[in-house]
């Protein structure tokens, strides 16, 4: 994810900065082995039940082999930290990066503690720990928030292509209407804010890819945007009028909105073509969420 502080993506640095890994919880017991690390791939967490993507790392190298994941959320106002809830993740394979996501429930803003358990392949159980920050209110549009109707900039007020994305296989779908002109049509929309070739890794360059192909299967049953980050590529990166619109400090983010332009999905960091269509496909038949 990038941090919009700095001018290309930090990865899973810039992440880490965003959302702290301290170690806090009680340590493992029994057969279980803390050995494993977790990346969180998004940020902007609020209470209720926030969407957390993360991936998991056994030293340099990606855990692609898990089983089940179970994440137990811990309350860090409490001394020593009491367990809560836990809820069982669910794994996405179908991106570059294999991923994980969780929705805890989460009733107050604070730095919240989760634990996950990781049952591999070879029926090893393994353990990690890391601790999200908890907003009153996300600082961008949330799930029931109508979306913001911006005139963004498309092939109509901008003919070249390579001027409204950094994407180097664009697909011109993607830039013929406003997010104002998607709203209008009461069609659902899919709008995703990111900039692929100014993103290094292999964790956020792929979402618009996810986004191409879920638009390759429904055509315009929905619409589809993308807004490239920067305005502006040379001589300097310009943001674009619609991250501080939005509220962005950091990308990727995909929107899902419904026939009257309100928020559906809010998918920060990764999204696979299957984690998208799942947010989509209830609207294609029945209008809203």
């Amino acid at each position: 994810m990038l941090l919009l502080t700095v001018a290309a993506c930090g990865g899973e640095e810039a992440t880490n900065q965003a959302t702290p890994t301290v170690l806090v919880l009680p340590p493992a017991q029994g057969d279980v082995v803390p050995t494993l690390q977790v990346t969180v791939v998004s940020d902007d967490f609020a209470v209720g039940t926030p969407r957390v993507p993360f991936v998991l790392y056994d030293g340099p190298n990606r855990v692609s082999n898990a089983q089940k994941v179970k994440v137990t959320l811990f309350d860090l106002t409490q001394n020593p930290p009491q367990p809560g809830e836990f809820v069982w993740a669910t794994g996405y394979n179908d991106y570059a990066v294999p991923y994980w996501v969780v929705y805890p429930a989460i009733a107050t803003a604070g730095n919240w503690g989760l634990l996950t358990q990781v049952i591999q392949a070879d029926g090893k159980v393994t353990e990690a720990q890391f601790v999200i920050e908890v907003l009153d209110k996300t600082k961008t549009p949330a799930i029931g928030d109508a979306a913001f109707p911006s005139a963004n900039r498309t092939l109509r007020s901008e003919p070249a292509i390579e001027k409204l994305t950094s994407d180097v296989e664009p697909t011109p779908d993607l830039y013929q209407m406003t997010i104002a002109e998607a709203i209008a049509t009461g069609r659902p929309s899919v709008v995703v804010f990111s900039t692929p070739g100014f993103c290094q890794t292999a964790v956020c360059t792929p979402v618009l890819n996810s986004v191409k192909a879920v638009h390759a299967q429904q055509g315009d049953r929905a619409n589809f945007i993308h807004i490239e980050v920067y305005k502006q590529f040379n001589p300097e990166l310009l943001l674009a009028d619609e991250m501080a619109e939005w509220g962005f400090t950091s990308e990727p983010w995909t929107y899902v909105l419904d026939t009257m332009g309100r928020v559906a999905a809010r998918l920060g960091g990764q999204v696979s073509p299957r984690e998208l269509t799942a947010a989509l496909e209830p609207l294609l038949t029945g209008g809203t969420q």
